[in-house]
């Protein structure tokens, strides 16, 4: 199974696609006291998804140093990607790499890697962009002198 980070492939199909996935979702609920009795729940909201992959990559079907640099490259970006699953579905989310963990189980006499394991964790973007691009937005939106109606707005002073 491939999976697609924004257009990043991570593995190449089907022999280096992850050994393991898993997915986490959780909500947050407040607890109040009352005088008497067990604490009322009251629901505040949903925490962010997280995702984990876990592959390795050995020089028996692929070379070890490109497959890392494809999660590497993903890490690098800091951005959201949308990812596609191995079936080819999209659930509409967005991730940010959140953290990517590499051990070097084997190497040749020469100090190349053979064989590499590693886990990649995903954390959702329900904001394309983050909190500065929609405090960006909003802020564009509402200010006369930066929108591009402000020449000829009769209420902007000059």
């Amino acid at each position: 199974m491939i999976y697609l980070l924004g257009s990043i492939p991570l593995g190449i199909a089907p022999l280096t696609g992850p050994t393991a996935h898993s997915y986490e979702r959780a909500a947050t609920f407040a607890q109040h006291a009352p005088t008497r009795g067990k604490p009322v729940l009251q629901e505040i909201g949903e925490e962010l998804d997280t995702q984990s992959f876990d592959f390795f990559f050995s020089e028996e079907f692929c070379d070890p140093g490109e497959e890392l640099a494809k999660l590497e490259a993903a890490f690098a970006l800091k951005s959201p990607l949308p990812l596609v699953l191995g079936n080819g579905v999209f659930n509409g989310k967005r991730y940010v790499v959140e953290s990517l963990s590499v051990t070097v189980a084997k190497t040749d006499r020469g100090g190349s890697p053979v064989r590499i394991e590693a886990s990649i964790s995903l954390l959702e973007d329900p904001i394309a962009g983050g909190l500065f691009s929609l405090i960006t937005s909003l802020a564009k939106s509402r200010a006369p002198a930066v929108s591009k109606g402000a020449a000829q707005n009769p209420q902007v002073k000059k």
